[in-house]
């Protein structure tokens, strides 16, 4: 636990420094999703709207993977453009190998940076707020079991200072005013098993839906 939430700090540090260089079956139920504003079919090369990233990324039958690679020891992240307040965001992942974590992160403008962070390891849940650049702030964090190899869902809803997401059948909420701000760009990535390459692990993403709401 110790090593998880250690790289996860040093992730999270990397991934900052070089945005700023860059441009029970739950009883509760999310809002009902409206047609998709974006959705992303994975079948080949990615739009211009993915500026940037970290690790090896690739476009193919329905499914983007990454892995770490190159001498910096950072795990896999790649970023898109789409501007957001209250929304829902969905889509499924899965970890191979001896990946332990994936991520989905929310940034404002690059003077603001990172806004909030869902986390969703092989053993727990978390959100982490960042009220202002900088600072880092675990609003929850969850025993889960996520199994490697299996593809998971995930649905986020933003909604004011609210952040609600359903990993499989766990549902997790949080509250922070930085969850309203408007969140430019968001990132998938995580930890997808250290710097050997796709042969310790990938991380891959498939079915990604955004609705934004008024």
């Amino acid at each position: 636990m110790k090593h998880f939430l250690a790289l996860f700090a040093f992730l999270c540090a990397l991934c900052g420094q070089s945005l700023a260089a860059e441009v029970p079956k739950p009883a509760a139920k999310l809002a009902a999703t409206k047609s998709a504003a974006l959705e992303e079919k994975f079948d080949g090369e990615l739009s211009k709207d993915w500026f940037w990233g970290l690790g090896t990324w690739t476009a193919k039958d329905g499914i983007l993977r990454g892995y770490e690679s190159g001498p910096r020891r950072h795990g896999p992240v790649k970023m898109r453009r789409f501007p957001l307040r209250d929304g829902i965001v969905e889509c499924e992942f899965r970890l191979g190998g001896k990946a332990t974590f994936a991520g989905i992160i929310f940034n404002g403008s690059q003077e603001r940076g990172h806004l909030v962070h869902l986390v969703m390891g092989e053993d727990q849940l978390r959100i982490l707020a960042h009220p202002k650049k900088g600072e880092t702030v675990e609003l929850l964090k969850q025993p889960a079991t996520l199994a490697a190899g299996e593809w998971h869902r995930v649905k986020i809803e933003f909604r004011g200072n609210t952040l609600t997401a359903a990993v499989d059948d766990k549902i997790i909420t949080a509250n922070n005013p930085c969850i309203a701000e408007e969140k430019l760009t968001f990132g998938l990535g995580g930890d997808s098993g250290g710097p050997e390459g796709e042969k310790a692990g990938a991380l891959e993403f498939r079915k990604l839906k955004i609705t934004s709401k008024p």
